[in-house]
């Protein structure tokens, strides 16, 4: 008995009670209490079956006119043709996606708070911050949006024109090349650690506060090396303003297809990429969360959506929860130790 008024009480897997429930009502004794917690049950399950019956909300934890949040509208538009509901994106920007991801956290497990979730999010944070204010594990996945792959970016004027004359220069002038990055812990850092690792090379790093600072900073020679996103970098190298000599993913991007990765170039283990998800607050409602990873799957199907995806240098996902669970747990070791190699710790 003890362990059905459990079941039943809680409404749904996860421990939490349902949004619907009455925690802080008087509960009746007895018989009453079994006879509330069924209709309770029933009041969730019927909550979740005329999901969604209002707007939903998807927090995009970077500023507004970004590329991350560029993302998120377009995949919320057509995500809520799906659904019959309207998706309304919220900026709440700051702190490497850690207001945002705190905020969706604090919210009703319900389905109508959902979080635009990055590496850093679900990964990096852990181990660059010395706290943070959410869990990085206590979400649901929705699914897996896409992997935004970098490019390796080098000056015009630099001795060297491609991967392996890059590393022989490096390692005969050990200490004498420096790297770009968006800022430390970035993406943009990790890649290059990684390389750094992968080649036995010793580079310097230079940290910048994004892409429009490192580049030009690039071009004009006082930097030599950078991993920028394909969205900025691809058009400085079609323009003969940079040398590129590779993308960071194992896979090439379907917009860039002549683009050789740098798995290919006699670093087999070499992946490392940006990407994106969607996630709920755990406890949300399984079948509640099927209807969002079935709205997922589709927008990620769509013609349109792929088009403007790989045009902002993301190879679409599948969309399923599958696949953003196995990405977390290949990169968690790996991003552990770049972190530590790289030193970097933030308050």
């Amino acid at each position: 008995m003890r362990h059905w008024l459990k079941f039943f009480a809680l409404g749904r897997p996860g421990g939490k009670e349902c949004p619907l429930g009455g925690s802080k009502r008087r509960k009746p004794g007895g018989l009453g209490v079994f006879f509330a917690a069924l209709a309770l049950a029933g009041a969730c399950g019927a909550a979740s079956a005329q999901y969604p019956d209002r707007p939903i909300r998807v927090v995009s934890p970077f500023p507004a006119g970004g590329a991350t949040d560029v993302l998120t509208r377009l995949l919320a538009e057509r995500m809520g043709k799906d659904l019959k509901a309207s998706i309304i994106v919220e900026n709440r920007a700051g702190a490497g996606t850690a207001i945002g991801a705190s905020y969706v956290q604090r919210e009703a497990p319900d389905g109508y708070t959902v979080l635009m979730a990055t590496n850093s999010t679900l990964v990096t944070n852990r181990y660059l911050y010395k706290e943070l204010p959410y869990d990085p594990d206590g979400y649901a996945p929705i699914g897996m949006v896409g992997i935004g792959p970098l490019v390796l970016l080098a000056g015009p004027k630099e001795p060297f024109h491609n991967t392996a004359e890059l590393v022989a220069y490096a390692k005969k002038n050990p200490g004498k090349l420096t790297f770009a990055t968006f800022g430390p812990g970035t993406s943009s850092h990790l890649a290059a650690e990684l390389f750094k690792s992968q080649t036995g090379i010793d580079i310097l790093h230079v940290p910048f506060k994004g892409a429009n600072q490192a580049l030009p900073a690039l071009i004009g020679g006082d930097v030599d090396l950078f991993f920028d996103m394909v969205a900025t970098g691809m058009p400085q190298a079609n323009a003969g303003k940079v040398q590129v000599f590779g993308i960071t993913s194992k896979q090439r991007l379907d917009s860039e297809p002549k683009l050789a990765t740098i798995a290919e170039q006699g670093y087999p283990k070499f992946d490392m990429a940006a990407w994106f998800s969607f996630v709920a607050p755990k406890g949300t409602p399984p079948e509640v969360l099927d209807k969002l990873q079935g709205a997922l799957a589709t927008a990620l199907k769509d013609e349109t959506v792929r088009k403007k995806m790989l045009e902002m240098g993301i190879q679409p996902s599948d969309g399923t929860p599958q696949a953003l669970t196995a990405q977390i747990k290949a990169e968690l070791p790996v991003v552990q130790a770049l972190v530590k190699q790289a030193n970097v710790v933030l308050q």
